[in-house]
Order: C-alpha cells, then structure tokens, then sequence
C-alpha cells in the first residue's frame, strides 16, 4: 500500500526539507503551501532524484474550514495519509496593541484553528487503522511568554500543550503525536514577520537539521523534541530563572534581532 506524508508549509524551509527528507524514504508527498511557484520548485527538485507522486496544493490554511478540505479532498481520491507534519506557520512583530488585528487573527487561524482542526481528522482516521504519525513543528518559544511577539509565542504554547495532552491519550496505540521545538533556524521566517535583514548567530540551526532531528524523534515516538543542546537549555530557563527574567530574555532576543 502506498504511504502518504502530508507536509503543510511545504515549499521552501524546513517543511520543504522535511519532503526531501521522507522522499528519500520513499513515502508519496502532498505539498500544501499559499506559494504555488515555491511549491513547484520544491517538487521538482525532488523529482530530480525520487520518483515519489508528489502532489501539490496552494491553499491559504488560514481559511476558515480549509482542514475540511484538504481532508476531504484527499479521502476522494483514495489518498490515506500514514504522516501528517503540521509545519505552516507564521510570526508577527510588535507591540500587541498596535497591530493589525486581521493578521494576528490569520496566524492564530492557522496555528490554532487549522493545524488543531488537521489533527482530529486525521488523528481519528489513523486510530482507525491503528497505524500513524503526527509531527507538530512548535518552537522553543512555546516555553515562555515572548514580548513583542505575544500572539506567536502563545500559539505555540497552545500547540505543545495540546500535543502532550494527544501523545499521551495516543500512548497505548500504533500511533504518536510529537512536537517539534525548534530555536532560531535560517529560514524565510525573519522577513515573513518583518525583520528582512535578521541576525544570526552561532546558536541558529540549519533548516535541513531541524528537519531530520524532528523525523529521528518521530520514528521513537517522542513526544516532545528540541533540537541542538543549546535550545534545550534555553527552553529550561523557566525551571532556573524567575518568570519575570525569562520573560524579559525573550523581549531581548527579539529586540536583538532587529537591532
């Protein structure tokens, strides 16, 4: 039977890494992404040296309803999807009070609503057969409250704690929910949330990195992964540092970035 792997966010990044990676492992690809000419790139490029189906979507995924129809979509032409990465996602810079509220709303559409919309229907189908995966790319901002990018930082944690709370109802099946927490990565991510000319330092990771440590953790059913010793570090400053000093590293960083 043909495996599936269903990648949101799948053109360019971490997500585009993460097809090349399950390519290589012969698993068939849907590709959702709002960039189509991305999207294209992608496939061929993975074409060049797999002979996976890939299957390509341009659907903006903060469309109310849009996991309804990527499900439905896919369940008429027969495609059973044996792993789900929910990857899409985006950040907003600023203050909380002075942001536009239609694009904090289009973010939490899309990592609240859809992604948790995206994991019932697809969770519930792989119960069914007693056979699946899903991978949830969180970000060690998930750990903490984060100034100047509150609505993100909040997703996220609404994202982990979720997460947990399906691997362990999940915990007893052939099935596992993990979360995957990145640190800074040399994506596209900086300039979609306003900051074209980000810093990096020695402490940010490759996407290709994230990707194959997050697909490792996956296979052992982890329930949370934060790749590199560095990002576990910071993701445990809470448990060292009073709340209020953690609160004001994360304002820093971002401040930092933009400096």
């Amino acid at each position: 039977m043909d495996q599936f792997c269903l990648i949101t966010g799948g053109a360019s990044g971490i997500g585009s890494e993460f097809a090349k990676l399950l390519a290589k492992e012969n698993y068939h690809l849907v590709l959702i992404d709002k960039n189509i000419d991305e999207l294209e790139k992608t496939k061929l490029e993975i074409k060049e040296e797999s002979q996976v189906k890939i299957l390509v979507y341009q659907y903006d995924l903060s469309t109310p309803g849009i996991a309804e129809t990527i499900f439905n979509t896919l369940e008429e032409q027969q495609i059973k999807i044996s792993i789900l990465i929910n990857n899409a996602g985006f950040g907003v810079f600023g203050y909380f009070h002075e942001l536009e509220w239609s694009r904090q709303q289009e973010m939490l559409r899309l990592s609240v609503e859809t992604n948790t919309h995206l994991m019932q229907l697809y969770l519930k189908d792989m119960l069914s057969r007693n056979s699946g995966r899903i991978l949830n790319v969180a970000s060690i901002a998930a750990f903490q409250p984060g100034p100047l990018m509150a609505v993100y930082y909040a997703s996220k944690a609404y994202i982990l704690s979720l997460s947990r709370a399906l691997s362990n109802e999940v915990k007893d099946t052939n099935v596992s929910v993990t979360t995957l927490c990145p640190g800074v990565t040399r994506t596209g991510f900086q300039a979609t949330n306003g900051n074209p000319d980000p810093h990096y330092s020695a402490f940010s990771t490759s996407p290709k990195r994230v990707a194959e440590y997050g697909y490792k953790a996956m296979l052992k059913s982890k329930s949370v992964a934060i790749p590199c010793f560095y990002n576990r570090v910071i993701a445990n400053l809470h448990r060292i540092l009073p709340f209020n000093t953690t609160t004001k590293i994360s304002r820093l960083i971002q401040e930092r970035n933009r400096s």
